[in-house]
């Protein structure tokens, strides 16, 4: 006997469970919502209790006492990779960047010729003064070669333009040299 005259007989009604049609269309369409949005608090900044494991890693850096800063350290490693990248050995470099530390930190006014965007060269015997006019190195322009005594001088120059800060930061009078 097959499957269907069984189903006639009702002779697995015993066996078979009735499941109800359901419809092939998909459902009506309701209409979406979106959800509200929760108010966001913001937190306010206090004072770090006084047993906090993470307080300021310059606390106790200059001014209190002769260790240098976060930001002077990173000051003096680009000073170095500029000395360097003119020719300065790393020894020279690192004294220079290091007396330039004190130099920022006693407010000086004077400057180096490696931190200068007119130094032209690379090491000692090659090194050029672009702005050797205004700077009042030379007479010439052949004459425009620095000795590295002079290079590595703090001094005062009116030729002189920053390498280091950004244009942002710079005067007006060093936009128009530029």
């Amino acid at each position: 006997m097959n499957l269907l005259a069984m189903l006639k007989k009702g002779g697995l009604r015993q066996t078979a469970t009735a499941i109800p049609a359901t419809f092939a269309t998909a459902a009506p369409v309701t209409p979406t919502q979106i959800a509200r949005v929760a108010t966001v608090a913001v937190a306010s900044q206090q004072k770090p209790p006084a047993n906090d494991l993470t307080p300021d890693p310059d606390r106790w850096c200059w001014p209190h006492s002769t260790a240098m800063t976060g930001r002077e350290i990173d000051t003096f490693t680009a000073r170095l990779a500029r000395f360097t990248d003119k020719g300065t050995s790393t020894d020279v470099g690192e004294a220079l960047a290091d007396k330039l530390v004190i130099r920022d930190r006693e407010s000086d006014d004077r400057r180096l010729c490696l931190e200068c965007l007119h130094l032209a060269g690379y090491g000692p015997g090659s090194w050029r003064c672009g702005n050797w006019q205004a700077a009042g190195t030379a007479i010439k322009a052949r004459d425009a070669g620095l000795p590295a005594d002079l290079v590595w001088q703090l001094q005062r120059c009116d030729g002189f333009i920053t390498r280091l800060t950004s244009i942002s930061e710079r005067t007006d009078h060093e936009h128009d040299h530029n």
